[in-house]
């Protein structure tokens, strides 16, 4: 991966170090740290490293892909073609390039295309979707919880095509679930930006936490009850469910806890708030502390 970058060091100032940051310390290690392995977890065997190498790089691609519909005009069609036409699509500029480049690699290991075709198309549905987040006229309730599951559900579809056990169908329903519950959870870390960015999300729309709790509450009930029917060894299945409440949901409700502790008469007024505040660092003593409790009150 290293390598994949170095060549991009220099570029047309398409790329910035955080697109780099990005790659390199946070989709491109959690998703194949966190979510692969809990999924390794689930199945009872180790990741190989074939299944570590697509899904490292098909982690690398996600910020990318952000930023080419939040900054660079991407389109669905467009994009369409770039997944699925990409030693033909004309590249724009350095950031579509090293995209290319690093989604080319993800799909080394992948013995048949053709099966990867609609979780390519899904995500890219709903990353086109997700641009009404960024207008002015108003998103319900449900159209946000949707669009939250659906953005979050494909792309975690799309990254267990990495793994090359059989999915079951119930797993296909826990794994939308998850990535849903996840995507809540980057949206409640980044309720600060979001509002920097006038973004609609649960986080900036609501008018107490406890109402983005409530969903996040619920979702994670169902995902429990799911797994609970999946059909895995017990010891695989909780072993999955610690693992990633350790490094995730505990997280979340660590963050959800700071931002409750914001709110005067039970009212959360997000334009009142400073950065500082709504900012959760999550490399505090104080919030690790607070997340070991959360996960030894949800472990299994």
């Amino acid at each position: 991966m290293a390598s994949d970058l170095k060549k991009y060091q220099y570029n047309d100032g398409s790329l910035s170090e955080k697109d780099f940051q990005k790659i390199r310390n946070y989709y491109g290690l959690a998703i194949p740290g966190i979510l692969g392995t809990s999924i390794c977890q689930l199945r009872g065997k180790k990741m190989s490293f074939k299944e570590r190498y697509t899904s490292t790089y098909q982690a690398s691609i996600t910020g990318l892909v952000d930023d080419y519909y939040d900054e660079q005009g991407m389109t669905e069609a467009r994009m369409e073609s770039f997944f699925l036409d990409p030693n033909t699509i004309t590249l724009n500029n350095d950031a579509e390039h090293l995209g290319i480049d690093l989604y080319l690699k993800s799909l080394k290991y992948i013995t048949n295309f053709s099966e990867l075709v609609p979780y390519l198309k899904d995500v890219n549905s709903a990353q086109s979707g997700s641009m009404q987040q960024q207008q002015n006229l108003p998103l319900s309730l449900a159209a946000l919880k949707e669009l939250t599951l659906f953005k979050g559900g494909s792309s975690f579809l799309y990254f267990r095509t990495a793994f090359q056990h059989k999915i079951l169908d119930n797993e296909i329903e826990i794994l939308y679930l998850l990535g849903g519950l996840t995507q809540l959870g980057n949206d409640i870390f980044d309720v600060y930006k979001d509002r920097e960015n006038n973004i609609q999300t649960l986080l900036t729309t609501c008018s107490s936490i406890n109402d983005v709790k409530s969903v996040f509450v619920l979702w994670l009930t169902k995902l429990k009850r799911l797994l609970s029917e999946l059909n895995y060894p017990e010891r695989n299945k909780r072993d999955f469910w610690n693992l990633y409440y350790l490094g995730v949901f505990s997280r979340c409700f660590t963050c959800l806890q700071q931002l409750e502790e914001l709110e005067i008469d039970d009212q959360f007024r997000l334009s009142n708030y400073t950065r500082k505040e709504l900012i959760c660092d999550m490399e505090k003593w104080s919030s690790i502390k607070r997340a070991l409790k959360f996960y030894r009150k949800g472990k299994i």
